[in-house]
């Protein structure tokens, strides 16, 4: 199959989705929707759409190349062609001809195919490799280059300095007889200037002066039958601070050589838009001859020596009244009194014709020329140059924010990024207090600002911030702050510092930066298994998995309503520290364990709750004090909502409004305790329930235990990218498990409860899901099954009984009622007047004291607290005041039980 089709064939399904096409087949895909404007006017060849267009060309024209919108079909080339005895270069042939559209003929023995490997990290890549003149050579890595910390490379040792590269069909006579020469940085780009029928040669970087090559020329120039031959010299270098500087520099170095040279940029410095360079235009088709005009005259605005000079060519090229333009990093404002341009003429014409001679055009254009630079007057307006990247809105708090950067004269400070509100921007007085936070001074007027905005805010990309990180439902994507993840791709921000995916542009919305990941996408490290199954065994590859599930809660809710909580309880010395600790690591979390519920306010619980999302949430240790106020007391009913995640906590927008803040809840809850909790049934249901203790722990468990505390984060925070990345594949798998454990789990006769097969039973299926990154071998997964079915039967049991605390309660104040009058009119212990209906009504402090007269065992008053409220058998409904059915008490505060039983034995009678 031809390579064009192969791609292609990849492509067309991509296409399909995301543009939705009117009318496929035929020469022309046609009627695609606009990703800018939204009008079905998007069009593409049908057979070779590489580059596809908005048809709408005056209001919209927006362009696309496919290798930008789906890098991943073009980022795996030796993979996908395949090097062979006959065809050596199969992979780089590819990728030149269909990533960078570049026309073989005559090129073939250019360049070889070769291979990079990174010993460090053993990964490797196919490369296409060029020889350079003077020895050395240059490469360009062809397979996912973004692994790597750089996607080129020159050979170790040799030097390029001086040289150019050209084409080996070019030669030192051709270049001599062209009108001009371009000097291109990379060898991709000389190469698309040759085959736009330019002549062109590449200087392998901005920093290399081509002396050599130009001594060379010069040389045959000089020997040949034409001396005086002198082709003009274009230094075309990338958009971009170091690309400008070797421009200016090179031209003037040349021209001290003799040489007549100037240069060329595909944009000027102040316009806005993606950087492109010769090699993308050529597959955009903006590389002929008057596109090159216009690129030399940004070339010539590059070269001004002044802001006057730079303001008159812009002028002259465009002939507006007043404009503002930038130089040197600053901001000048330039405007034309067009009156004085007319009496110069005026005079000149005058003057001809008292002297009876013909006006000379020549002469009137040069006048004319000197009276528009006399009439230009420039003035600067701010110290800095700045431009607005993009609008970022969080309609969670009805906020916009304008992001800046702001750059200064070159050596007095790095550039800066910042925030701007609407307010700062529109009002002249408060952006030039904000910009001056950023030591930038704006001296124009609010006219001059709103013109400048007018300019650079019409097509201005908005970006979503996210209040948490992790996944997002709404735009399918991992934001984990300095990398994420959708659709089984990685994305690094771009030069913005935001995630653009697809249509979506994305960032943290919040500086707290809690992760900090090391991404090798060849190398995820699992042999710290061992270490955790001798140190913890089922229990620890229980949590693993709770973890890695947790990666997908989102996913899991969106499908089932729900997703499981973990509790890990036991005493201290057990080791729930070090494993949590450990598996934080895999997360990309160093040094955390997690945060007690009871020493947080209402808003830091809330915060703490919403700012992850498909991450884990740990409660450690809860206040069991009785002094604790109810403010400070944490209720584990509290969660019951999390379990769906809907919201846990809720408050005001600051807005003057009456609207209220209510996030959902995006994570998964882990309890890690010293006691088990103890609640009521239906939060007891929601958790799945882990005990540790010192049984089977010895020394090879405690070297393992302590092997995993010495795990550098670095070589673990990985997984949490290598298991997300296979998001598609986990889901399946758990899809297709999880039916088949709960109907298995609803089988066994323990097990009573939906909810607890629901919960067991998804964690069974992501246990079977882990095996995708984590190699657990049948034996350990067999256990691990085990345990879980062990651990939703324990849990039917436990929900199924009374707490101790509470049994021993209800002993006692039956034997208290026991003993009392019935018929008495006071001296009840329940106090509820509808007692007959199976009310009860108690006071905990009476009962506390009749319990101690009478000499009888009682819990603790904390102890009551935290245990009455799981009552099953007389079901706890509230805490209030009662009026009391003893004589002369009056209304009491009391704890109210409903006894079903009782009530019903009443009706007997």
């Amino acid at each position: 199959m031809d390579m064009r089709e192969d791609i292609c064939r990849a492509l067309m399904p991509l296409l399909k989705g995301d543009f939705k096409w009117k009318k496929e087949g035929g020469e022309y895909l046609q009627g695609g929707k606009c990703p800018e404007c939204s009008d079905h006017s998007v069009f593409a060849h049908g057979k070779n759409p590489w580059v596809l267009k908005c048809g709408r060309t005056n209001k919209c024209g927006w362009m696309g190349s496919v290798r930008d919108l789906y890098p991943e079909i073009f980022d795996t080339w030796s993979n996908r062609f395949k090097k062979t005895p006959e065809n050596p270069t199969a992979a780089a042939d590819a990728y030149l001809s269909d990533a960078r559209r570049l026309n073989l003929l005559g090129m073939r023995d250019a360049y070889t195919q070769e291979y990079f490997h990174d010993d460090a990290r053993k990964i490797g890549s196919a490369t296409v490799r060029f020889p350079l003149p003077g020895g050395s050579w240059w490469e360009r890595l062809i397979d996912q280059p973004g692994r790597f910390d750089r996607k080129a490379r020159f050979a170790y040792g040799k030097s390029y300095k001086g040289q150019a590269w050209q084409r080996p069909d070019v030669s030192i006579e051709d270049m001599a007889n062209a009108a001009s020469i371009w000097f291109a940085e990379g060898i991709f780009n000389a190469w698309a200037l040759e085959q736009a029928g330019q002549r062109a040669a590449s200087t392998m970087s901005s920093n290399n002066y081509p002396a050599l090559f130009l001594k060379q020329l010069r040389a045959h120039i000089a020997a040949s039958d034409f001396p005086l031959r002198r082709p003009k010299l274009v230094f075309a270098f990338d958009v971009g601070a170091a690309g400008t500087k070797a421009s200016r520099d090179f031209v003037a170095a040349a021209r001290k050589e003799g040489w007549d040279a100037t240069a060329a940029q595909p944009m000027g410095e102040d316009e806005a838009g993606k950087e492109l360079d010769w090699n993308d235009l050529l597959v955009f088709e903006r590389l002929g001859e008057t596109d090159r005009t216009e690129y030399l005259w940004h070339g010539r605005v590059l070269l001004a020596a002044t802001a006057q000079e730079k303001a008159f060519l812009i002028w002259d090229k465009h002939r507006w009244n007043s404009f503002h333009f930038t130089f040197g990093s600053r901001t000048y404002w330039a405007s034309i009194d067009i009156s004085i341009v007319g009496e110069k003429i005026d005079e000149y014409r005058r003057g001809r014709t008292r002297e009876l001679k013909e006006i000379d055009k020549d002469e009137e254009a040069k006048i004319r020329e000197e009276a528009s630079r006399e009439a230009l007057s420039v003035e600067e307006i701010a110290n800095c140059a700045f431009r607005v990247l993009y609008r970022q809105r969080d309609e969670a708090t009805d906020e916009t924010k304008f992001f800046l950067n702001i750059t200064y004269p070159s050596g007095k400070r790095p550039s800066a990024k910042g925030d701007f509100t609407a307010a700062q921007l529109r009002k002249a007085s408060n952006f030039e207090d904000r910009l001056f936070a950023f030591g930038g001074v704006w001296t124009g007027n609010a006219h001059q600002l709103t013109r400048i905005l007018q300019h650079q805010t019409p097509d201005l990309p908005d970006v979503r911030p996210l209040g948490f990180t992790g996944y997002c439902r709404d735009s399918q994507a991992y934001i984990f702050g300095p990398i994420a993840v959708a659709g089984g791709r990685v994305y690094k921000p771009n030069e913005n510092e935001f995630f653009q995916i697809g249509k979506k542009a994305l960032k943290l919305g919040t500086s707290e930066k809690l992760l900090d990941i090391d991404y090798h996408a060849d190398n995820l490290d699992v042999s710290w298994l061992p270490d955790l199954w001798t140190a913890y065994g089922a229990k620890g590859i229980v949590c693993l998995t709770f973890y890695f599930a947790s990666l997908f809660a989102e996913q899991v809710r969106g499908e089932m309503k729900s997703f499981p909580f973990l509790e890990m309880h036991g005493l201290p010395g057990t080791g729930k520290t070090t494993l949590v600790e450990f598996l934080w690591k895999l997360l990309g979390r160093e040094n955390y364990e997690g945060f007690d519920p009871a020493k947080a306010t209402p808003a830091a619980m809330a915060r703490n709750l919403g700012k992850v999302g498909n991450l884990p949430v740990v409660l450690i240790e809860g206040d069991r004090r009785e002094e604790a106020s109810h403010s400070k007391r944490f209720e584990w009913e509290e969660l019951k909502t999390a379990y769906n995640g809907r919201s846990v906590r809720s408050r005001g927008v600051k807005n003057g409004g009456m609207e209220t803040f209510e996030p959902p809840f995006r994570g998964a809850i882990i309890i890690e305790q010293n006691e088990p909790v103890n609640a009521s049934r239906a939060v007891l249901e929601r958790i799945m329930s882990l005990g540790f203790d010192m049984s089977g722990w010895s020394a090879d468990t405690k070297i393992s235990a302590e092997r995993m505390e010495q795990w550098p984060i670095e070589k673990l925070s990985g997984f949490i990218v290598h298991a997300t990345k296979r998001e598609t594949e986990v889901m399946g798998r758990f899809r297709q498990a999880f039916a088949q454990y709960e109907a298995e789990l609803l089988a066994l006769p323990a097990i009573r409860t939906n909810r607890l097969a629901k919960t067991h039973g998804q964690l069974l299926a992501f246990l079977d899901a882990i095996r995708t990154i984590v190699p657990l071998s049948d034996d350990q997964q067999a256990a691990t099954a085990r345990y879980i079915v062990e651990m939703a039967t324990t849990r039917q049991t436990a929900i199924n009984s009374e707490d101790p605390v509470v049994s021993l309660f209800w002993e006692r104040f039956g034997y208290l009622e026991e003993n009392e009058d019935a018929a008495a009119l006071s001296g009840h212990i329940n106090h509820h007047r509808r007692h007959d209906e199976g009310l009860i009504a108690v006071r905990l402090n009476e009962m506390e004291a009749r319990c101690a007269d009478k000499r009888l065992a009682l819990p603790t008053h904390a102890e009551l607290i935290r245990a009455l409220k799981t009552s099953k058998n007389r079901r706890f409904i509230e805490v209030c005041a009662v009026n009391s059915r003893n004589d002369n008490v009056g209304a009491v505060r009391c704890w109210v039980f409903k006894d079903t039983s009782r009530a019903a034995g009443e009706r007997k009678f």
